[in-house]
Order: C-alpha cells, then sequence, then structure tokens
C-alpha cells in the first residue's frame, strides 16, 4: 500500500461511506416481521429502536436463523408460524451492539469490525441511527482508491 493509499484510509469518515437512514425495527416486533422485513429489503441486519428511537439492539439474518425452529422439529407448518409470529425480536437481538459514529474513520470502522468479528456496525449520534457500515461499504471505499 502505498503512502497516498494509507492517508486515504486514514482520513476517510464513515459519514461519507455509511449507508445512511437504514431500515430498522422495533423492539417488539415479530422475528416474522423482521425475517421479512430482511426478505423485502434484501439487508442482513436490522437496528433494533425503543419506542423513543433509541438503539437498544441489533438483529442479523444469523440471529434470525438460529432462532428458527430445527427443520426436524415436529411442529406443524401451523405451529411453527405462530410461533414466529409471537417470538419477539427481542428474544434473539444482540443488545447493546457495538456502533460507529459519523466521525469515526473507516479504518477505525474496519479495525473494530475485525476485531469482533462482525461484518455491519450501526452508526449513531446520541443514540438515534444515522447509518450503518457494513462490509460492502468498506468495499466500495476499497475499490475507490483505484
Amino acid at each position: 500500500m502505498n503512502s497516498q493509499t494509507r492517508s486515504s484510509v486514514a482520513v476517510a469518515l464513515v459519514a461519507d461511506w455509511m449507508t445512511p437512514n437504514p431500515y430498522t425495527c422495533a423492539v417488539d416486533a415479530s422475528l416474522a416481521d423482521a425475517r421479512d422485513m430482511m426478505a423485502e429489503y434484501r439487508c442482513r441486519r436490522l437496528p433494533v429502536l425503543d419506542d423513543d428511537g433509541k438503539l437498544i439492539g441489533i438483529l442479523s439474518l444469523g440471529d434470525v436463523r438460529q432462532a428458527a425452529p430445527s427443520s426436524v422439529s415436529s411442529l406443524s407448518l401451523f405451529e411453527i408460524n405462530y410461533f414466529w409470529a409471537k417470538l419477539p425480536v427481542s428474544s434473539a437481538m444482540t443488545a447493546d451492539p457495538i456502533t460507529l459514529t459519523p466521525t469515526d474513520t473507516v479504518k477505525e470502522a474496519c479495525d473494530r469490525m475485525l476485531a469482533h468479528k462482525i461484518s455491519g456496525l450501526p452508526v449513531v449520534i446520541d443514540h438515534k441511527v444515522v447509518g450503518i457500515f457494513t462490509e460492502t461499504d468498506a468495499l466500495r471505499f476499497l475499490v475507490s482508491l483505484d
């Protein structure tokens, strides 16, 4: 990596590369609703907000899959759908997620994602979600360096 590229990485801000205004869900939403949102909007994570719109958790597609009934379950399709409709997002989300601010650098964001083995972080100002920075955003930044 040449010195110009290195300095670009050191000063690039999350605000310039994040996805602004990401899809979110309420803490009392059902896992079925969250799963449907992820499928409809083609996203893999949803910041979870309380009634005041403050970030309290994050739900990933992996969290949803882990909460799903086993494929060898003896539950009927009706029972599985009932289960999904009643189980709240709060039962499967990661509470108090690691976050970024818009003034963090892309390098800091990537370091944090690598250190915690996660692929996306909510970007917040005063506990309010203003964006999300994902591995896709990091790759967009990387290819822009050419």
